[in-house]
């Protein structure tokens, strides 16, 4: 499939015509993660089928039934070789990424997994599109209403029980205010149903997905308690069946603190506080990640500066983990350099050739 791209045929050069083509890759290695696994393989399957690519894709070795089910409700409708399923785990992975037949290797994961499918891929200098993790900063400013900004990061800040790599699960709230949204966002995360997911239609967070990933996040509440930071309401396990964690603020936490820099992936929202919007920013940036950020102020100049100064793939103003499939999805630093959704996600998985006539007669 060859199609033109949005820049014109003409003369670049004299006498000389050029052409711009848009041509799909070849075969694309796609490795999608467990948080969502039905929607991250749509993200993916759909640009790659659109660019005219097709692809081999592996599910998380936790959650594969939802890819495997959707390949055999389709297979009516896609020729023969285009979409194939392979499981496994890292071993499929490493060896799908470093496979010399495969053009391009694309992951939706942590940073961790994005280091190793780059090394992997290296070796055939294939083409790698990383989409992982994130550290959300959620910045609130003084004018911001404190009881609105604690209403809607109890669901950005701990939606899927905070495994989203766009979660807000990194608040940064101006000293003027701090000790009221606190004690709303405390009492906002309370309310929070608690459950499995099938308990009913008010569950609202559910278990950790692995019982690996369950050990790691209750590991980092303790250590941050026995760091002195203080929690405002959770604070580890729930008693009982199951991977469940309780959703937590841990509060006043100092600058540079593991809680507050590394990705926990789960129901946590630490609270800092600032007192300019320099150390806003400065504080904000500080993480090895960009994912998202967002920024809550009625001041439209501060809006604007700031965003555009946060080192994020996504800046979100008044709001936070709002999606739409017609703009790109991706982050910054540690977070990757892959866009998923829109026509961005068209250019990471199609390259371009240039032909070029000579018509000088």
């Amino acid at each position: 499939m060859r199609a033109s791209t949005s820049m014109a045929a003409g003369d670049y050069a004299g006498h000389h015509l050029s052409v711009v083509l848009r041509e799909p890759l070849g075969v694309t290695g796609v490795i999608t993660p467990w948080n969502y696994p039905l929607l991250m393989a749509a993200w993916k399957l759909a640009p790659v089928l659109a660019a005219g690519d097709t692809l081999v894709i592996k599910p998380s070795e936790q959650t594969p039934p939802t890819t495997l089910k959707f390949t055999e409700l389709v297979a009516d409708l896609l020729p023969s070789g285009v979409l194939n399923v392979v499981n496994g785990g890292a071993i499929a992975g490493a060896r799908l990424a470093e496979h010399p037949d495969v053009d391009m290797i694309a992951l939706t994961g942590s940073a961790a997994s994005g280091r190793a499918v780059a090394r992997a891929a290296a070796g055939s200098l294939k083409r790698v599109h990383l989409e992982l993790g994130g550290k959300a900063p959620a910045a609130i400013f003084p004018d911001a209403d404190p009881a609105a900004a604690a209403s809607a990061l109890r669901v950005a800040g701990l939606w899927n029980s905070g495994q989203e790599c766009g979660a807000a699960c990194r608040v940064l709230a101006h000293d003027s205010i701090a000790e009221e949204f606190v004690e709303r966002l405390a009492g906002e995360v309370r309310t929070l149903a608690v459950g499995e997911p099938r308990a009913g239609e008010d569950v609202e967070v559910g278990p950790m997905a692995p019982r690996a990933h369950f050990d790691r996040v209750t590991g980092c509440l303790e250590r941050a308690k026995a760091e002195g930071v203080r929690v405002a309401t959770g604070g580890g396990a729930l008693d009982g069946p199951g991977y469940f964690v309780a959703p937590t603020v841990p509060v006043d936490v100092p600058e540079g603190a593991e809680v507050a820099r590394e990705e926990i992936f789960g129901p946590v929202s630490t609270v800092e506080t600032f007192t300019d919007e320099e150390e806003a920013v400065r504080r904000a940036d500080d993480v090895p990640l960009g994912r998202s950020a967002s920024v809550r102020t009625e001041n439209a100049r501060r809006a604007h500066a700031v965003a555009a100064r946060l080192d994020s793939g996504t800046v979100r103003v008044n709001s936070h983990l709002v999606l739409a499939s017609e703009v790109p999805w991706g982050g910054f630093k540690g977070s990757g350099y892959g866009r998923d959704l829109s026509a961005y996600a068209l250019d990471d998985y199609a390259r371009t050739e240039h032909v070029m006539h000579n018509h000088e007669r």
